[in-house]
C-alpha cells in the first residue's frame, strides 16, 4: 500500500452513506471529538493504555459536546503521522514506550457491490515496543449513542448480541422526513471486537459488561458502547474493530420501502457482520490492491492529481445509498448541504467519471430512479425532470418552490435544457463504456423526445437555470447551448450505434459551427451570446473530445485554455466573470480539454492548496472562492467524482 501525505480539511474515518460518515475535522486525531459530516459531533473515543497510563488517540474522553471543558483535557499521546489512500485514513502515534498505529478502512470496492454497500467500517491497529521493553497495553475504542439520533435529547436503549453491543433509537422514526441537515434516527450502531471485551459506559466513567436495556435520553449521561483489546507483556500487536449501522429500511421507493443493496438476497445484519469479521484479511488484501492501483494510475498525470483524487473517493462514492428494490439497483446519491435533493440529474452528470471508470452498473444505477419518475403521472412536462426526491424519500421530484410539499412543480424553477442533455449525455457515456446499447433502447421513446425538446429549445437556451442554480437564471447562455448540441450529438452517436437512422448528427453540426460565430469574444468565448466583455468555462465541451466526435473545431479548445490560463487565482479558476467562486469538477474538466500538462497542472496545484490551506473544516467542498479558499456552500457532495475525468476513457 502506497500512501499519501497532505493536509486535508476533513479526514474520511467511517464513509458508509449519507447517514452513516464520520470525520476528523481537525489536524490530530485527538484534537477534536470526529464529526458527521454535517459537522455535529459523531464522537468516537479511542484509548491507549500503557502499563497501566491511559493516553487519548481518538476524540476526547468525555463525550457531552456542551460540557467537555468542564471535565478538563485527559494527556494525549502525540501524533506523529497522518497518511490518506483511497480507502484508507492511517495515524500513527508515538510517546517513550510504543508507537500505536491506527487505521480506519471503509472497503467501497466497486466490483463487489454487496460489499460496497455493506454498512460495516473497520478500525484495526498496529502497537509496536519502541523501547525494546515488553509493555501491557490495552487498546479502547468507544461510540456515542449519538450515531444514531439526529439530536441528543432523543431517546436509545442498548443490547447486547453474540458478537457485538449495539445502542438503538428503534424503529418508529423509520423514513418518516426528509432534509439535508439530518442524521438517522433509527435502527442501530453497532461495535464489535473480534478478540475484546465489550461493553457499555456514559459520561459518568460507569462501565458495564453485562446486558443493559435501559432508556434514555442521550443528553442525560451521553451513554456509549465500547469494546477493549487487551496485552500482557508484549512487544508487538495487532488487532481490529468493527463499526456497523443496521438501518433496516433504508428508502422510501415511489412508496415502497426498499432496503440496502446488501440485503438483495435476503441476508442478515449479524450474519453479515460476522462475515466481515471473517473476511478481515481477504478484504483488506483487496482494499491494499485497489488503493496501489488507483494511486498508480492517478500519478501518471501527476502526484498532486493523486492527492486530491484519493480524498475525493470515499466522499463521492459514500455520499450514495446502494439500495435495491426488489428487481433492480438504486445508486442515490444525496446532495449534501445543497437541499437534500435524492438521485440528481445535474449531481449525476458531474460524478459520473469515477463510476464509469470502476463500474458502469453504478451509472445506471443512479438514473433509474430520473426514468421511473419521467415516466409517472406526476411529473408533467416534455424535457427531464431535475431530481427524485428528498433524502430518504425518493418519492419524485422536490426542487421548485411547491415541490417538497406536493405542489405544483413551477415552470421557472426547472432546468429543462440543463436535464434534457444530462440525461443523454450519461445515458450516452454508459452505453458507450459498457459497449452495447441496451440501457439507451430500454428508455428510447424518451430518450428521442427529450433529444427533440433540446434540437427546438437548446442552441439559444432562453432565461432559465443550468447546474450552476446558485449564480441565478441567465438567458443565452453559452455554455448550457454546448450542452445541448453535445445532447443531440451523443444521441445521433447511440442512435448510429443501434444502426437507426440519425438525423441529429448533422443538425449538431450546424449548431456548432453557428456557435463558434456567436460565442465569439476576440480571444476567447462568452459567457452569454448577448454579453459583450464576458467569459466563462466551457466544460461541457469536454465530451466532444472524450466521445472522439469533432464536432467543435481543435482551436476552439486552444484559445479558450490560453484565455483560462490568464484567469487562475491563487486556489484555481473561478467559474466565470460573475464571481471569484468556482466549483472544483467543473475546473477539473476544463483540464480535459486539450493536452496542455501546464495547464493540467495549473489547476490540480491550486486545488490541492485549497485544500491544504482552507480554513474550513468540511469534507471536500466543491464550491469555493479562488482568492482565499473560503467555501461558499456545499460539502461532501457527489460530485467530486467528476474530479477522475482526467482518467477516463472510451
Amino acid at each position: 500500500m502506497k500512501n499519501l501525505s497532505t493536509r486535508y480539511p476533513a479526514v474520511p474515518l467511517i464513509t458508509c452513506d449519507p447517514y452513516f460518515s464520520v470525520w476528523s475535522m481537525s489536524d490530530e486525531l485527538n484534537d477534536d471529538f470526529p464529526r458527521h459530516w454535517t459537522n455535529m459531533q459523531n464522537p468516537l473515543t479511542g484509548i491507549v493504555t500503557i502499563d497501566g497510563k491511559e493516553k487519548i488517540f481518538m476524540g476526547k474522553k468525555r463525550h457531552n459536546p456542551f460540557y467537555h471543558k468542564f471535565f478538563g483535557t485527559p494527556e494525549k499521546i502525540n501524533q506523529t503521522r497522518l497518511n490518506v489512500t483511497p480507502l484508507r485514513t492511517v495515524y500513527v502515534f508515538s510517546d517513550e514506550k510504543i508507537e500505536l498505529e491506527i487505521i480506519f478502512t471503509t472497503p467501497l470496492l466497486p466490483d463487489d457491490l454487496k460489499l460496497l454497500s455493506r454498512p460495516v467500517s473497520y478500525m484495526s491497529y498496529k502497537i509496536k515496543s519502541l523501547d525494546g521493553n515488553k509493555h501491557d497495553v490495552s487498546v479502547y475504542v468507544d461510540v456515542s449513542a449519538m450515531l444514531c439520533t439526529d439530536t441528543p435529547d432523543e431517546k436509545v436503549f442498548f443490547g447486547k448480541s453474540d458478537n457485538y453491543v449495539y445502542i438503538s433509537s428503534g424503529r418508529e422514526n423509520m423514513l418518516k422526513e426528509s432534509g439535508d441537515d439530518k442524521r438517522i434516527n433509527w435502527g442501530k450502531v453497532c461495535l464489535a471486537a473480534p478478540n475484546g471485551k465489550l461493553g457499555f459506559t456514559d459520561d459518568n466513567c460507569k462501565c458495564s459488561e453485562t446486558d443493559d436495556y435501559r432508556e434514555m435520553r442521550v443528553m442525560d449521561s451521553f451513554p456509549a458502547i465500547f469494546a477493549r483489546d487487551d496485552y500482557k507483556e508484549i512487544d508487538s500487536a495487532s488487532g481490529f474493530f468493527c463499526f456497523g449501522y443496521d438501518d433496516i429500511l433504508s428508502l422510501e421507493y415511489f412508496g415502497r420501502r426498499v432496503r440496502g443493496y446488501w440485503r438483495k438476497d435476503r441476508e442478515d445484519f449479524d450474519d453479515v457482520l460476522e462475515l466481515a469479521i471473517k473476511d478481515y484479511d481477504e478484504i483488506m488484501k483487496k482494499v491494499d490492491e485497489f488503493d496501489s492501483k488507483m494511486i498508480s494510475d492517478a500519478e501518471k498525470i501527476s502526484p498532486e492529481y493523486a492527492n486530491v483524487i484519493t480524498i475525493a473517493y470515499r466522499q463521492a462514492v459514500a455520499a450514495h445509498k446502494l439500495a435495491w428494490d426488489g428487481e433492480t439497483g438504486l445508486f442515490v446519491s444525496k446532495e449534501c448541504y445543497s437541499n437534500g435533493c435524492a438521485a440528481t440529474v445535474d449531481v449525476t452528470y458531474p460524478s459520473i467519471p469515477l463510476f464509469l471508470i470502476y463500474n458502469p452498473d453504478l451509472v445506471e444505477y443512479m438514473l433509474n430512479p430520473i426514468f421511473k419518475f419521467a415516466y409517472s403521472e406526476k411529473w408533467p412536462y416534455e424535457f427531464a425532470p431535475h431530481d427524485a426526491g428528498q433524502y430518504p424519500l425518493v418519492n419524485g421530484q422536490v426542487y421548485g418552490d411547491q415541490g417538497i410539499t406536493g405542489g405544483h412543480l413551477r415552470l421557472e424553477s426547472q432546468m429543462p435544457v440543463e436535464e434534457c442533455g444530462n440525461m443523454l449525455l450519461c445515458v450516452a457515456a454508459l452505453c458507450k463504456k459498457k459497449g452495447n446499447t441496451e440501457y439507451a433502447e430500454k428508455h428510447f421513446d424518451i430518450l428521442s423526445q427529450w433529444a427533440e425538446y433540446l434540437v427546438k429549445y437548446g442552441y439559444n437556451p432562453e432565461n432559465q437555470l443550468c447546474t450552476d442554480d446558485f449564480a441565478g437564471h441567465l438567458a443565452h447562455n453559452c455554455n448550457l447551448s454546448v450542452k445541448a448540441i453535445m445532447g443531440m450529438a451523443a444521441w445521433g452517436m447511440l442512435l448510429k450505434m443501434m444502426g437507426k437512422d440519425d438525423k441529429y448528427t448533422e443538425i449538431a453540426k450546424k449548431y456548432a459551427a453557428q456557435w463558434k460565430v456567436d460565442a465569439k469574444e476576440n480571444d476567447h468565448y462568452r459567457l452569454a451570446f448577448d454579453k459583450e466583455d464576458s467569459w466563462s468555462i466551457k466544460y461541457n465541451l469536454v465530451w466532444d473530445k472524450l466521445f472522439g466526435l469533432g464536432f467543435f473545431d481543435d482551436d476552439i479548445f486552444e484559445t479558450e485554455v490560453n484565455y483560462y490560463k490568464t484567469k487562475v487565482n491563487e486556489y484555481g479558476l473561478p467559474l466565470d466573470c460573475r464571481s471569484l467562486y468556482t466549483k472544483s469538477d467543473w475546473q477539473m474538466w476544463s483540464t480535459v480539454l486539450t493536452n496542455d500538462k501546464e495547464y493540467t497542472d495549473m489547476i490540480v496545484s491550486a486545488m490541492l492548496k485549497m485544500l491544504e490551506e482552507t480554513s474550513d473544516r468540511v469534507p471536500f467542498t466543491d464550491w469555493y472562492y479562488t482568492h482565499d479558499a473560503k467555501q461558499v456552500g456545499f460539502q461532501n457532495r457527489t460530485v467530486q467524482g467528476g474530479l477522475f475525468i482526467n482518467m477516463l476513457s472510451f
